[in-house]
């Protein structure tokens, strides 16, 4: 069931109807335990237990923190809900990867072995809850968030229908106190909830899965196209995994508000940004904010000399690569972000252009080219992301950095109007704005003719074979 499937849309509305005949706080709260499970058990039975079990050792950890107050033990409790998150997400997600490469490079030494690969099924969301409940054991070490005494409450937490396969992260202390008490949405939630839900199907069903076969068609063979093409079909991935995740995100937070809850933003316009560091405060927010909290701080963050600063920032962006994905050009992907982010580090503390920054036309002049630099170095981390193999991506690079003009010349009827809709927002709009909330508050005329407009969109113009979001592979 994706959120763009009639199936998903019969069962949230008869997850809505039997809510609102509820008149039990605690039956509300079992209803909505018992769903979350059945949705995520329409992708894989077996998994659901491996949920259930990893809640459990967080939800016994989180109880053992709140009655020890010797800091080593607390310490060792903390581990053990790391390990056991951290090992189920290594062993499902990295094992074959680490036995693959263990095995090249023990023939590259001369050994006679043989590769060995596990038929291992990556659980659905992996990367995803076992970041969230972290969020929990962390906070309860911290003494930020007191421990959750409720096994359903948290139970819910971690599973969560709206956010469970392809998030946002919610933070244990902004979304656990939601359980505790019954929520109901207004008039106000179900509208902007509807409004977001109407804007995420948008960018999924009319932009990302009507651009991805030319897309995919342009990736699965680089060799064959000319360099515009391959800057086209770099431009479209970049649209589309944009389209589909934020897609995702806007739809499950509609979802959550339509019910009374509410989530963290997680996208905010990113290919406006006119450095690499504002576009990691634009892209993915729970989770670029989730390793910056839980990872980069805790590694000495910006403190200490400068060379641990760029260190810790390359580790930290090189296992945000890794968390992507089991593969080199996840890797490659992380470290090039990594060091990008150290590089304009590197920009700000020099400031070799300061005193132009007085001249109006040197500001409109390097603002486009801070956009444009910015831009060019998030496309070669997609042709990374995107491609299959290191050998495909780096094929696909130099084909356009000599703009090749063998091949074949193609323009994408769907990619280039795309691209123009998608970066037009971008640039001309006001970074911050979150139409979700405007359209509910504007005039009753406004309201119509946005939802009209809305409606006719996904009627007229989506695509007809929903497509699984990019990010259920994570």
């Amino acid at each position: 069931m994706i959120f763009t499937s009639f199936e998903f849309i019969g069962f949230f509305l008869f997850v809505v109807i039997i809510r609102s005949f509820l008149k039990n706080f605690a039956a509300d709260k079992w209803f909505l335990l018992i769903v979350s499970y059945l949705f995520y058990m329409s992708w894989s039975v077996p998994c659901a237990l491996l949920i259930f079990g990893t809640s459990l050792v967080d939800y016994w950890v989180g109880l053992g923190l709140e009655r020890i107050e010797d800091p080593r033990k607390r310490k060792r409790l903390l581990v053990v809900s790391v390990i056991a998150n951290l090992g189920v997400l290594g062993f499902f997600k990295y094992t074959n990867f680490f036995l693959e490469n263990a095995g090249w490079g023990l023939t590259a030494m001369g050994f006679n072995v043989e590769h060995w690969r596990f038929d291992i099924i990556l659980p659905a969301g992996i990367s995803f809850f076992t970041f969230q409940s972290m969020t929990y054991t962390i906070e309860t070490y911290r003494r930020n968030l007191k421990p959750c005494h409720s096994l359903p409450d948290f139970l819910l937490f971690v599973v969560f229908f709206p956010q469970l396969l392809a998030g946002p992260i919610n933070r244990a202390v902004d979304l656990l106190p939601q359980f505790a008490k019954r929520a109901r949405a207004t008039a106000l939630d179900i509208e902007t909830g509807m409004a977001q839900f109407a804007l995420g199907a948008i960018k999924k069903l009319v932009i990302s899965d009507q651009i991805a076969p030319h897309v995919d068609l342009i990736f699965n063979n680089p060799g064959n196209y000319d360099g515009f093409t391959l800057l086209q079909g770099a431009i479209g991935y970049a649209v589309q995994i944009y389209c589909d995740f934020s897609g995702y995100s806007d739809m499950a937070i509609g979802c959550a508000r339509m019910m009374g809850f509410k989530f963290m933003e997680n996208f905010q316009m990113p290919y406006s940004a006119t450095n690499i560091t504002e576009f990691w405060r634009r892209w993915h927010i729970s989770l670029s904010s989730w390793f910056r909290d839980y990872l980069y701080i805790p590694l000495g963050g910006n403190r200490g000399s400068t060379s641990r600063t760029y260190a810790n920032l390359l580790l930290t962006m090189l296992l945000c690569g890794l968390w992507h994905g089991a593969s080199w050009n996840f890797i490659f992907w992380g470290v090039l972000h990594g060091a990008c982010l150290a590089i304009h580090r590197i920009w700000k503390g020099l400031d070799p252009l300061k005193s132009l920054n007085t001249y109006p036309v040197f500001r409109l002049a390097w603002g486009g080219f801070s956009r444009v630099l910015t831009l060019g170095i998030v496309l070669i981390g997609w042709i990374f992301f995107r491609s299959t193999t290191w050998t495909g991506a780096v094929e696909y690079l130099s084909r356009i950095f000599v703009w090749s003009h063998d091949g074949v010349h193609l323009i994408s009827p769907y990619i280039i109007p795309a691209v123009a809709a998608v970066f037009l927002v971008h640039l001309a709009f006001y970074k911050d704005r979150n139409w979700a909330h405007e359209i509910p508050n504007s005039s009753l005329l406004v309201r119509v003719l946005s939802y009209s407009a809305l409606l006719i969109m996904i009627c007229m113009f989506g695509a007809v074979d929903a497509a699984p979001f990019i990010y259920f592979q994570f």
